[in-house]
C-alpha cells in the first residue's frame, strides 16, 4: 500500500479493521470509554434481569461492559475474538467466578440455544452481519429473553477546535472524523432491531456524558479507533502532529459531548 491507498475491497478493509484491535489491547483498555453506571441499573430493569440470570455478551472487548453486569451478579458468557482483547478481559474479570470469556468470533462459537436471558454487545454488533446475527441472537435466548445493544455515541461540535482537527485530516488524506448525530444513529440501530423480525419493541435509555482530554489522551484514544489504525505508519504519525499542534492552539485541552445509548428488545414469539 502506497501512504493513502486502502485495500478497495470491502471485505479486505473490514478484516483488516477487526484484526487491528488485537494489536493495541492494552492501549484500548486504558483509553476507551466506559458507560455511565445507570445505563445498566436500566438494563437490569427493562430486562427484568435478577442475580445469577445467564448473559451472552458478544465483543467484550476489554470488559467495558462485562464488568458493571458482573457487579450485578450476572452470570456472562463472553465472546471475544482477539487474543489480546480476550487476555485482558479475563485480567479485569478475574475476581468474578461467573465470568466466562472465550476466545472465539461470534459467528464461529457452537450456539447454544435457548440458554440465555440476555444477548449484549457494547460497541460490537457492528461488526456482524444483521441479516444472520439477530437471528443466532434470538436463538440462543430463552422465550422471555432480550437483546440489548449499547454504543457511546460522540457529537462533533462545530467550533474553532473541531474545524482546526477536519483541515488536519484533509492534509494527510484522510476524510475528516466526524460523527453524526447520536439521535440518527440510534434511529438507525432501532430501525435494524425491529426489521429483523426476531425482536421488538424497542425500548431506549440515554444518557449524556462529558469527556475531557488533552492530546495524549486523545491520540489515545484515536490509535485504538479501527479506520485510524489500518493506515499507513507515516499517515498516522503525521496526523498525530497535526492533532498535537491544533491542541497546542486551543489551550491544550478539549472538551466533547456524549450520549450512552441503550437499546432493549425482547424476543418475538
Amino acid at each position: 500500500m502506497t501512504e493513502h491507498e486502502l485495500p478497495l475491497k470491502a471485505a479486505e478493509r473490514h478484516r483488516l479493521r477487526r484484526d487491528s484491535f488485537d494489536r493495541v489491547a492494552a492501549l484500548y483498555d486504558r483509553s476507551r470509554p466506559r458507560y455511565p453506571e445507570e445505563l445498566f441499573d436500566d438494563l437490569l430493569r427493562l430486562a427484568g434481569l435478577r442475580p445469577g440470570d445467564r448473559v451472552l455478551e458478544i465483543g467484550p472487548g476489554t470488559g467495558q461492559a462485562t464488568l458493571p453486569m458482573a457487579r450485578r451478579g450476572l452470570e456472562v458468557l463472553a465472546l471475544e475474538r482477539s487474543p489480546n482483547m480476550a487476555r485482558v478481559c479475563r485480567r479485569n474479570l478475574r475476581g468474578f467466578p461467573g465470568v466466562k470469556v472465550r476466545t472465539t468470533a461470534f459467528e464461529d462459537w457452537p450456539l447454544d440455544e435457548a440458554a440465555f436471558d440476555l444477548v449484549i454487545a457494547a460497541s460490537a454488533f457492528h461488526w456482524l452481519s444483521p441479516r444472520t446475527a439477530f437471528r443466532a441472537c434470538a436463538r440462543a435466548l430463552k422465550p422471555a429473553g432480550g437483546i440489548a445493544l449499547a454504543w457511546n455515541f460522540r457529537t462533533t461540535p462545530d467550533d474553532d477546535f473541531h474545524r482546526d482537527l477536519q483541515q488536519v485530516y484533509a492534509r494527510v488524506g484522510m476524510k475528516p472524523w466526524i460523527a453524526r448525530d447520536p439521535e440518527q444513529r440510534i434511529a438507525k440501530q432501532r430501525r435494524a432491531i425491529e426489521n429483523s423480525g426476531a425482536f421488538g419493541p424497542v425500548r431506549v435509555r440515554r444518557h449524556p456524558w462529558i469527556g475531557e482530554y488533552d492530546a495524549n489522551r486523545y491520540i489515545g484514544l484515536l490509535r485504538t479507533m479501527s479506520d485510524h489504525a489500518i493506515r499507513p505508519p507515516d499517515v498516522r504519525r503525521r496526523l498525530w502532529r497535526g492533532i498535537r499542534r491544533v491542541f497546542a492552539r486551543h489551550g491544550g485541552s478539549m472538551t466533547r459531548h456524549h450520549v450512552a445509548g441503550l437499546l432493549f428488545a425482547r424476543r418475538r414469539r
